[in-house]
């Protein structure tokens, strides 16, 4: 019982583990670790947003976690893929008995969009159900999956809503919040020069691009880009989540190692194990941001006068 990942099965097999639900308000955009040497965090980065419990998992060994801000004092090296609680949940059996058996790209599509639709509790690469604050970009997540490109983490950009708000609030009250749109995506590859292509056309959008093999492709510098942020009385600028290199090296396995266990539900040789094996080795991981915040889509025209200067 010393053991972490022997308690930590224990703890969750009674459901004493923290909820993963949303709670009323909240301090900050994603939910805090309950480890007192973690009081202080508040710096994540966004592509562990639908995984929180495997974040916590990967960087429990390191010596400080970020607050204020993310920097180089921060222990770069992520725990190994092979923690307890990193891997895809749930038995082969239930996993087929949740997604099926697709055996073509549009099966898989389907799935996705039976998750964006609230009609799938959960993805590989998100251990909880879809929120409300997909809602106002849902269709295009939707119509972008219908085209085959799988959608695996977003938000919406959002205009100075006000910390109470009840999809978009975080942080204290009479505060206002702002983010980034983001969009995270396979991509497949006989498309993913056009996207780039079509990426770079516009010059407040950044994009991070990369293969299982690691081919990483970027038109950005290695600073962190901060995707959140909160402007609140009294206190400096909180930005509590983050896009930056080192972090999105690390997902990148992790992403990849997911959508590989889902095939090996699937009997070898099986249609299924194919399909999705040749998704994981062929196509590529996407990210897409934007540069500078984007006030062309408030979500609070009350307050489409407050500012982030």
């Amino acid at each position: 019982m010393n053991l972490a990942q022997a308690t930590r099965m224990v703890l969750e097999e009674l459901k004493l583990t923290p909820s993963e639900e949303m709670p009323l308000h909240r301090p900050l955009p994603w939910r805090q670790s309950l480890g007192l040497r973690r009081r202080g965090e508040d710096v994540r980065p966004i592509f562990w947003r639908n995984r929180n419990s495997s974040y916590v998992a990967r960087t429990q060994t390191w010596d400080e976690f970020p607050n204020g801000r993310w920097t180089d004092s921060r222990s770069p090296a992520f725990g190994e893929l092979d923690t307890y609680g990193i891997g895809l949940k749930g038995t082969n059996e239930q996993n087929i008995e949740l997604w099926g058996e697709p055996k073509s790209l549009k099966d898989l599509s389907d799935i996705f969009i039976r998750y964006l639709e609230g009609k799938l509790d959960r993805l590989p690469w998100s251990e909880a159900p879809i929120t409300a604050e997909a809602d106002a970009i849902k269709s295009d997540l939707i119509d972008l999956n219908r085209r085959g490109f799988l959608t695996i983490n977003s938000q919406p950009a959002v205009n100075g809503a006000k910390s109470t708000h009840p999809v978009y609030g975080w942080g204290p009250k009479n505060g206002y919040v702002y983010q980034k749109a983001y969009l995270e995506l396979l991509v497949p590859p006989y498309l993913i020069d056009e996207v780039i292509d079509r990426i770079k056309q516009n010059p407040d959008l950044t994009y991070y691009s990369i293969n299982k093999n690691g081919h990483l492709r970027t038109n950005t510098s290695d600073s962190p880009n901060a995707v959140t942020w909160g402007i609140f009385a009294s206190k400096e600028i909180i930005q509590p989540t983050i896009v930056e290199t080192i972090s999105f090296l690390a997902w990148k396995d992790e992403a990849y190692r997911l959508g590989e266990d889902w095939a090996k539900c699937h009997a070898r040789g099986s249609p299924s194990r194919k399909l999705i094996q040749g998704v994981m080795d062929e196509y590529y991981l996407v990210n897409i941001g934007e540069l500078a915040h984007g006030t062309h889509n408030p979500i609070d025209n009350n307050n489409a006068d407050a500012t982030c200067q």
